[in-house]
């Protein structure tokens, strides 16, 4: 979720996070925390305020969720209400304690972590972030007994300023938006959710066969199920696109009309030009529409930049109103995916977490050994696991430990390498260094030689020395190795 989801977290908390470090203003709500100047209302309105503020960004931001992290919210939805039917809100509290437990909550807490602030903040703006932390996680969780969620009380009394179901029906709202892209009906989601609505003008659509296509203003309004414009707010809709017919949702060229601001719905008869009131206002439209109609199945992947005006397309000179598209689709483009990271310290870490959980995994495998061929109770140590098919995984595991222990092989053998080709006294290996001898020692073949030792007190050359004079050509006597304390054969 961190690199699929990082301009998502950004474009979403960080102007809010940003004023929080610059304002200083004190949210203690602690009456054993609280310094002598401070007042508990005051601190207590301050809290609330930054609380609702991040609560209102995140609740409204449904639509800007990458796609990537909406199928993955679907499918995770769909698997818990298969497998608890008897609780209604698991599809709720799944989603939830993934993508307010280990998403908002954590870049809350620590938003350095999340490049959302360039440095830790002071003690002063931590403590404010984690009880806002702390709030909004409540508020994701959708318990039923929210304030006793909390250890502290002095938390238990200032959520009751959140008790109120207008709380809870936003977060189910933003839930089922977020949960609901990965599905190929978008209808499915029963409550229509209003995402936007606004003035814009529009080109009549061509549907008489008679009569001036002139551009009229009309209150346009999109939800979740359908796309509509009616004359006014509140009046019967003149015109219903339903979300599954939006084929593509794209910019128009100002040479079109000679008008700026412009951008087409396109559908499968015809498309809908429409004119917005500034250039912001069309981008957040192509926006949103793109994103609720980004899994219709019939998604055209080429369009016409261009109207389609006497007799012609004022882009390729077609003159068929239905030749095919001369420009590839931009709204089509998956969701932004930054990865701006490490890959060898990546590597490393996934490395390290396996070695680290090894005897883990040995356990599940003997477990999927044991389900496999035994069909009776589970025994004790087992039954912490839930294999839904022991032989599928008992083969993954088996090639995961396979292929950690080769690695941690190879591993061992490059070190061991390593030092033998590592001169004494170079960068590698300084002077009074010991740590490559226990290196060496660590992972030293029992059946290779031991590396020279000399006696203590003497050099290299005096030890070279000595024995040119005397003429000896006997090895020395086993002397012990000063970095495991093992005796070692001598070496002349």
């Amino acid at each position: 979720m961190k690199l699929a989801g990082m301009q998502y977290l950004h474009d979403t908390l960080k102007p809010t996070i940003e004023e929080i470090c610059q304002s200083h203003k004190s949210c203690e709500i602690d009456p054993v925390r609280l310094k002598e100047h401070e007042s508990l209302e005051s601190n207590m309105e301050n809290l609330r305020q930054y609380v609702d503020r991040i609560f209102n960004v995140i609740t409204k931001s449904g639509v800007s969720c990458p796609t990537v992290m909406c199928d993955i919210f679907f499918s995770l939805r769909e698997a818990a209400a298969k497998r608890f039917q008897d609780d209604l809100d698991v599809r709720y509290t799944a989603v939830s304690s993934f993508i307010f437990l280990r998403f908002f909550a954590p870049a809350i807490l620590s938003p350095n972590l999340f490049q959302l602030t360039p440095h830790h903040t002071d003690p002063q703006t931590s403590r404010t972030l984690t009880l806002v932390s702390k709030t909004i996680q409540t508020l994701g969780s959708l318990s039923k007994s929210k304030s006793a969620s909390f250890k502290e009380s002095y938390m238990a009394a200032f959520y009751e300023f959140f008790n109120e179901q207008k709380y809870a029906d936003a977060v189910k709202n933003f839930l089922d938006l977020i949960s609901s892209s990965g599905r190929r009906d978008p209808k499915s989601v029963q409550q229509p959710i209003l995402l936007k609505e606004g003035f814009m003008i529009k080109r009549a659509q061509g549907r008489k066969r008679f009569g001036m296509k002139n551009f009229k203003k009309r209150w346009f309004r999109l939800t979740n199920h359908e796309f509509t414009y009616q004359k006014n707010k509140g009046d019967p809709p003149l015109c219903s696109i339903p979300i599954e017919n939006i084929l593509a949702v794209e910019t128009l060229e100002e040479e079109s009309f000679k008008m700026k601001n412009m951008f087409q719905v396109i559908q499968p008869e015809r498309a809908l030009y429409i004119q917005a009131n500034n250039c912001v206002e069309a981008k957040a439209w192509i926006d949103v529409l793109t994103k609720v109609s980004q899994r219709n199945q019939k998604r055209l992947t080429v369009y016409h930049p261009s109207a389609y005006l006497n007799g012609h397309w004022l882009c390729c000179r077609a003159s068929s109103d239905t030749a095919t598209g001369c420009t590839p689709c931009t709204g089509g483009l998956p969701a932004n995916i930054q990865l701006d990271i490490d890959g060898d310290r990546e590597t490393e870490r996934i490395s390290s977490l396996f070695s680290l959980y090894m005897s883990r995994l040995e356990k599940m495998q003997e477990a999927c050994g044991s389900r496999s061929v035994y069909a009776g109770p589970e025994q004790e140590e087992y039954s912490t696991f839930i294999i839904d098919d022991p032989q599928e995984t008992y083969k993954t595991l088996r090639q995961v430990i396979a292929g950690v222990g080769a690695l941690e092989q190879e591993h061992a053998q490059y070190k061991r390498d390593k030092f033998k080709k590592t001169k004494y006294g170079s960068q590698e290996h300084p002077i009074g260094d010991k740590t490559p001898l226990l290196h060496a020692c660590a992972h030293r073949d029992p059946s290779s030689p031991s590396p020279p030792r000399f006696p203590a007190g003497s050099t290299p050359l005096e030890t070279r020395a000595s024995r040119a004079t005397s003429g000896s050509s006997l090895r020395s006597p086993p002397i012990p190795c000063e970095a495991c304390r093992t005796p070692s054969p001598g070496r002349p």
